[in-house]
Order: structure tokens, then C-alpha cells, then sequence
């Protein structure tokens, strides 16, 4: 669904030439209009829009979400690169020059080669080849080495060899559950705000209404006092209690605004845009299984999944670490052939030189790799006391979201009675007040009692759903209940 943004246009006034000159030698920005120049308009066209929308329309225009997922690209592209380890290696290098060495001149064009390629064993296999042509005589002299080493000690086997490109692929998996994070987190701010806004909408509708209460009543007031059945005075007490009611009014109506901004901030639209929270606030009783929740969030929550992998790469370097403290042992097997001919000697024969042995180098006095294997194993250790923490944590908060929940329904239900009661006592004291069985005052007060109620019912109903929201956020199930599938590829 896209939404028309729509354009609000402020009429400012004109201020005299002499007293905006004043303005600017105090403030650079006096001449700015305020803020209230500029909001959603209440004549403007509204535009409605449901929870779901809202949602959807965050998860593609949100600039956090966005600014993530181009994020992604460069963390895709860093693992390609670091998945090309295996992948053989070539450089090519040519070049034509003239040399002049004490007038002796001579012309010479080259072109070489160097490749390498790394084995998952640590096998390092190495080619050398470098061509070189006299062009002002016939000579020239070909050269091929291809170089093969074998470690056998640091630096050798498969596990070593590949732990460098698991590291990789965990840091990979770790991100790929940072963005699924910030989309979650993304998706539930747009629900906080869109419930601001749904609150502020039936704020300012329920002040409304306790105005046109007010209002029924000082008629009702006039009425008796017409009939001789009340003091005139007495209505002073509706008419404060009117007037007051248009203050709390006034306020609700800028809440909204503020609401509607929060909101439009959220999903990238235009500011000026009227837009208006289409889905009725409505809280219907969700049960909470708190083990199965602990269990989902164990399996589910982004950031107890990132410390698992912080722990698997902290092994691996570890692993990398105590390798290195190994003494260099290496088989190593070369063979080079030389190939030529002599401007004056004519075509040199061929020659091949070929050596197969075993290399050994002993490192002496240097702390260097003792220091690595031990700050590696502390690394190792401070991340899996991280996870003991972080799991600890992650059930003590799901617990606690879950009782909020069950706290926040308690909530709904007792402000719904309270709700009916001061509804039906109302009633009760405005036929009193019509047979001239109560007072004025009584009226009011059960009035103001009503509309406490209401602003209580509304407020539980909307911290009930915002539990329920933060508790999908704390078991890490935000993007299966809203349906969004998203791979990370």
C-alpha cells in the first residue's frame, strides 16, 4: 500500500520591515516560523492507515531498516572475499624499457608471472615464471620455478587451515542476526507509535464526549434553574468544570499532533501529512505459556544466537592460537627450469633443477605466541561466561515480560468494571438530579470519575497490547508473528 502524502501549506504574517530587522540583529533564526507553522492539519484530507500497513510500510521505508540492509551488502561481499582462501592467485607483470650504460645501449621487453594457491591441508604450491627478449639482438632467457610446501607441524591440517573461513561464516551469521534484530526492533517501534497515536485519537475522543457531557449538563442546568428547582449560582460549578474540559481538550489535540509526528517519523513520510490511525483499539486476553516461551527464546533470540557463534569463533582462534606456538616443520619440493639463448653463443641448453627436503625453524625467546594462545583462551572463556549470563538474563526477562502481561490484562479487566460502574452511577445521579434528588456538584464529580475511568480503560488497553508486543520482542518471535520471512541472502 502507498500512501499519498499530503502537502500542508501555513500562512504566516507579515511582520514590519523595522521590527524583523530587530529580530535578526538578535537571533539568526528569529525570522524562522515555529514549529506549530508546520503540522498535521486537521483540515487537511485524512489519511487512514491500519496496524498492518503501518508495518509494512515501516519494513520498507524505515531509514534504520534501509540504512541496515545496504549494510548487508558490503557484509555479503566481505564473505565472498573471505570464502576465496582456496581460490589460486595470479599476477601477471610485463614491461618494454631502453637502458643507455655508458653509451652502451640495449632495449628489453619482460613478461612474468607469479601464482599461488593454498590447500585446505596448508599446502602452499607457488609458480614463478619470468620471460626476458633482447630487442636490438637475438637473446633472450626463460626461467620456471613451481615451489610446493607442506607444513607438517604449524600451519598444517585441515582443521587449522580452515578455521579462518569459519570465523568468517560465523561473523556472517552474527550480522545476518543484527539485521533480523534491528528489522524486529524496527517493526516494534512502528507498533509503539502507531498505539501512541491510536491512544491520542481516543484521548481527544473522549474529551469530546466529556465536553458534550458538560455541556448536556448545563443545559439541564438552565433548565431547572428556569423551573425554580436550582440557584443560579449554582451553575458557576458546569460552566469551571466546561471550561476545563476545553483546556484538557486543547491538550489531547497536541498529543495527537506529537503522535502523528512520532508516527510519520517512523514510516518516512512527509510531515505535513494528516495521517490517522484507521484500526480501533481493542484488547482481547492472549495466553502466555512462560516455559514454552523460555524455550523459543532460547532457540529464537537474536542476540543469545550471536553470543552461541561469539563463542564458536572464540574456539577457533584459540585453535589458530596454539597452532602457531608449533615449531615450524614444512616438506618443501621445487623445481626450476632455465631455458635461454646467448646473442653470441646461440640457444643455451636447457636446464632443470629439482630439490625435495624438509625445513625445520625453532622459534627461541619470543613471547609473541605463548601471549596470542593466552589472550585467545581468555577470550574464550570471557565469551562463554557472556552466554551463561546473557541465557540467564534472557529467562529472567521473559519471565518478567510474561507477568507484565498477565498484570497488564488484570489491568484491562479491572478498568473495564470500573469503567461500567462510574458509567451506571452517573446515570444514576443525573435522574437524581432531574427529580432534584442530588446536587450539581454530585453530578460533576461522578462526571470527572467517568472520565478518569475511560482514560484508565483506554490506558490499560494500550499498555496491554504494547506487553504483548514487547514480549514477542523478548522471546525473539517479532518477525514470525507478523509474517516476514527474510533470509539474510
Amino acid at each position: 500500500m502507498r500512501i499519498s502524502r499530503a502537502l500542508f501549506a501555513g500562512a504566516l504574517a507579515c511582520a514590519p520591515q523595522t521590527a524583523l530587522a530587530q529580530a535578526r540583529a538578535v537571533s539568526p533564526i528569529a525570522a524562522v516560523p515555529s514549529p506549530s507553522g508546520v503540522r498535521p492539519s486537521a483540515i487537511d484530507r485524512p489519511v487512514p492507515i491500519s496496524l498492518v500497513d503501518a508495518v509494512a510500510l515501516g519494513v520498507r521505508d524505515n531509514r534504520d531498516i534501509r540504512a541496515a540492509f545496504l549494510d548487508r551488502a558490503v557484509q555479503r561481499f566481505r564473505l565472498h572475499a573471505a570464502e576465496q582462501r582456496f581460490a589460486p592467485r595470479l599476477d601477471i607483470v610485463a614491461d618494454l624499457y631502453r637502458q643507455d650504460v655508458g653509451g652502451v645501449v640495449t632495449s628489453q621487453a619482460s613478461l612474468g608471472g607469479t601464482g599461488s594457491l593454498l590447500l585446505p591441508s596448508g599446502a602452499q604450491i607457488g609458480f614463478v615464471w619470468d620471460r626476458r627478449q633482447r630487442l636490438d639482438r637475438r637473446g633472450d632467457s626463460d626461467v620456471a620455478t613451481l615451489a610446493v610446501t607442506q607444513p607438517l607441524l604449524r600451519g598444517g591440517g585441515f582443521a587449522v587451515n580452515r578455521a579462518p573461513l569459519r570465523i568468517a561464516r560465523l561473523q556472517d551469521s552474527i550480522e545476518r542476526l543484527a539485521i533480523r534484530n534491528t528489522l524486529a526492533e524496527g517493526i516494534s517501534r512502528v507498533v509503539f507509535a502507531y498505539r501512541a497515536l491510536q491512544q491520542a485519537q481516543e484521548q481527544v475522543r473522549l474529551a469530546e464526549i466529556a465536553l458534550a457531557r458538560t455541556a448536556e449538563l448545563i443545559a439541564t442546568n438552565r433548565a431547572l434553574i428556569d423551573a425554580g428547582r436550582m440557584a443560579a449560582a449554582d451553575i458557576v460549578q458546569s460552566e469551571a468544570d466546561q471550561a476545563n474540559q476545553q483546556v484538557a481538550l486543547l491538550q489531547v489535540r497536541q498529543q495527537r499532533n506529537s503522535a502523528q509526528f512520532a508516527l510519520l517519523q517512523q514510516l518516512a513520510l512527509d510531515p505535513a501529512t494528516n495521517i490517522v490511525a484507521a484500526d480501533p483499539v481493542a484488547a482481547e486476553q492472549v495466553p502466555v505459556d512462560t516455559g514454552r516461551a523460555i524455550e523459543i527464546a532460547r532457540t529464537s533470540r537474536m542476540d543469545l544466537l550471536a553470543q552461541q557463534r561469539a563463542v564458536e569463533q572464540a574456539q577457533e582462534g584459540l585453535r589458530i592460537a596454539r597452532n602457531q606456538r608449533l615449531w615450524d616443520l614444512s616438506l618443501v619440493a621445487t623445481a626450476t627450469r632455465t631455458a635461454g639463448r646467448d646473442p653470441f653463443l646461440g640457444a643455451l641448453p636447457s636446464l632443470t633443477d629439482n630439490r625435495v627436503g624438509v625445513q625445520l625453524a625453532i622459534p627461541l625467546g619470543d613471547p609473541a605466541p605463548r601471549l596470542a594462545v593466552v589472550e585467545a583462551d581468555t577470550s574464550l572463556r570471557t565469551a562463554e561466561l557472556r552466554l551463561e549470563a546473557l541465557d540467564q538474563a534472557v529467562e529472567t526477562q521473559v519471565r518478567d515480560s510474561a507477568q507484565r502481561v498477565e498484570a497488564a490484562w488484570l489491568q484491562v479487566e479491572a478498568a473495564r468494571r470500573f469503567k461500567a460502574l462510574s458509567a451506571r452511577a452517573v446515570e444514576i445521579a443525573r435522574d437524581k438530579l432531574a427529580a432534584g434528588r442530588s446536587s450539581n456538584f454530585e453530578v460533576l464529580s461522578l462526571q470527572d470519575a467517568l472520565r478518569t475511568a475511560e482514560i484508565q480503560e483506554l490506558a490499560a488497553m494500550i499498555a496491554y497490547l504494547d506487553a504483548l508486543t514487547t514480549f514477542d520482542l523478548q522471546i525473539g518471535a517479532t518477525l514470525e508473528s507478523w509474517k516476514i520471512e527474510w533470509s539474510g541472502e
